[in-house]
C-alpha cells in the first residue's frame, strides 16, 4: 500500500481506528492522512475552535501511537459534509485503504434507516477497514468469505498487506446438495482471478452466509474478517446486501470490506 486515509470523529471508537492505521502505515511504509470533518452547521467562531482543537488532539494521538517509528503523516481538519469530504480526500490522496471506527449506535434510528457508516462504506470506491477491536497487536487469525466474485478476489489480495503473518481461513457458503458444483465453480473462479500464492483450501459450508459465518466464528479466534462489499454485478458496487450491512452494524471483529 502507498496511501492510507483514516477518518476520525474524535471518539473512543475512532481512537482504535487511528491506532490501527498508524501501525499499518508503519508496517507498509504508506503515507497516512488523518482526517476529521467538522459539521458545517456549527457557528463559525465555535467551528474555528473545534478545528484547532481537533488538529492538536489528532497530532498528539498520532505521535503517541507512532512512538519512535518514522511515518509520513498529514493531519487534515476540514468543514463540510463528512461523506463528501472523506470521498474527496481518498481520491486526492489516491488512497489504497480507508480506515474507520465503529458507528455510534442509535437504537431507534438504526432500525428505520441506513446508518452513516453504511452510507460511507457504500459510497467508497476503495476498500474500507472497519476497526472494532483493540489495535494493540498485529492481526494473527484472518477469516475470509468467498462468494466467487471479483471483490472477493480483491479482499484476498488485500489480506497479505494488512496481515502478512496471519493464519488464513477461507469459507464458502452454498446451498444444500450443491457441494460438487460449488467446488467446480471455485476452481474456475480461482483460475480466472489473480490471487495470492499459498491460499489454503476453502471450507465449504451448506448454509446461508450468515449461518456459515456464525458457525465458523465459534470454532476460531479471528481478529479480522474480509468480505466483498457488493454483489457480482458491476452495478452492485453501490449496493450493500443485508449480510454486509448487518456486519457493518455489528461486526464480530475488525472487518475489511473490499470494493
Amino acid at each position: 500500500m502507498k496511501s492510507i486515509v483514516v477518518a476520525s470523529d474524535l471518539s473512543d471508537r475512532s481512537r482504535q481506528a487511528l491506532s490501527r492505521a498508524v501501525n499499518l502505515a508503519a508496517d507498509t511504509n504508506a503515507e497516512l492522512t488523518v482526517l476529521h470533518v467538522v459539521d458545517e452547521a456549527i457557528p463559525a467562531n465555535l467551528s474555528n475552535q473545534v478545528q484547532v482543537g481537533a488538529k492538536t488532539l489528532l497530532a498528539e494521538q498520532v505521535a503517541a501511537d507512532a512512538k519512535d517509528r518514522d511515518i509520513a503523516v498529514t493531519v487534515t481538519v476540514d468543514v463540510g459534509d463528512a461523506i463528501e469530504i472523506i470521498g474527496a480526500v481518498t481520491e486526492s490522496t489516491k488512497a489504497d485503504l480507508l480506515v474507520v471506527g465503529l458507528h455510534r449506535r442509535r437504537k431507534f434510528l438504526d432500525q428505520i434507516r441506513e446508518t452513516t457508516m453504511e452510507h460511507l462504506i457504500r459510497s467508497s470506491d476503495i476498500p474500507v477497514l472497519l476497526v472494532a477491536g483493540q489495535a494493540d497487536h498485529d492481526y494473527s487469525h484472518v477469516l475470509s468469505g468467498v462468494a466467487l466474485s471479483e471483490v472477493c478476489a480483491t479482499a484476498l489480495r488485500k489480506i497479505p498487506m494488512l496481515a502478512p503473518q496471519a493464519d488464513l481461513t477461507i469459507f464458502n457458503a452454498h446451498e444444500v446438495s450443491f457441494r460438487k458444483e460449488t467446488e467446480q465453480e471455485y476452481e474456475t473462479w480461482k483460475a480466472m482471478n489473480p490471487l495470492p500464492e499459498g491460499l489454503p483450501d476453502p471450507v465449504f459450508v451448506e448454509a446461508s452466509a450468515a449461518d456459515a459465518l456464525e458457525t465458523i466464528m465459534k470454532d476460531g479466534d479471528y481478529d479480522l474478517l474480509a468480505i466483498g462489499g457488493h454483489t457480482r454485478s458491476s452495478a452492485g458496487r453501490y449496493i450493500l446486501g443485508g449480510f454486509t450491512a448487518g456486519l457493518i452494524r455489528n461486526p464480530p471483529c475488525d472487518l475489511l470490506i473490499a470494493k
